[in-house]
């Protein structure tokens, strides 16, 4: 017995057009996978333009800052608001990449950086400040990056 069967393309075209948006989305699927696999979303400055104008830096006695540059000087805000208030100084304290205690000063449109706040020392003159932030990574800001 011979059995037929009749397709016609009323009955295959709903068939395929749900087997080709499956492909479809399964292709999408892979592809964000993918990236996300593939790509570095850590904290380094290039990668978080919207929070370079601040930086988040953790000074020398272990204490974590947030701080940007208002009429010259730096305006800064603890993390631990019960030991600590928001502050305006000429100058902070900070942790470079190398673990090195270092104090800034603005100078313009350059900081003013001398090792371990010695500014009876050698001083040096920097475009940007190389420090670690909150999770230990490193960042740096410049003046126009920081300024308000």
């Amino acid at each position: 017995m011979v059995h037929e069967t009749n397709m016609t393309w009323e009955g295959i075209m709903p068939k395929v057009v749900l087997v080709l948006l499956a492909a479809l989305l399964a292709a999408i699927v892979a592809a964000k996978v993918a990236y996300e696999f593939t790509t570095d979303i850590g904290s380094e400055p290039v990668q978080q333009p919207w929070t370079q104008n601040s930086m988040e830096f953790v000074a020398w006695n272990n204490e974590k800052w947030t701080a940007w540059i208002r009429d010259s000087s730096f305006e800064q805000i603890p993390q631990d608001d019960g030991n600590w208030s928001r502050q305006s100084n000429a100058s902070i304290a900070f942790t470079d990449w190398a673990g090195d205690r270092w104090q800034a000063k603005i100078e313009g449109d350059k900081f003013l950086l001398a090792h371990q706040g010695n500014w009876a020392e050698s001083i040096e003159i920097a475009d940007a400040i190389h420090y670690r932030d909150w999770a230990g990574k490193n960042q740096l800001r410049t003046v126009l990056q920081l300024r308000r």
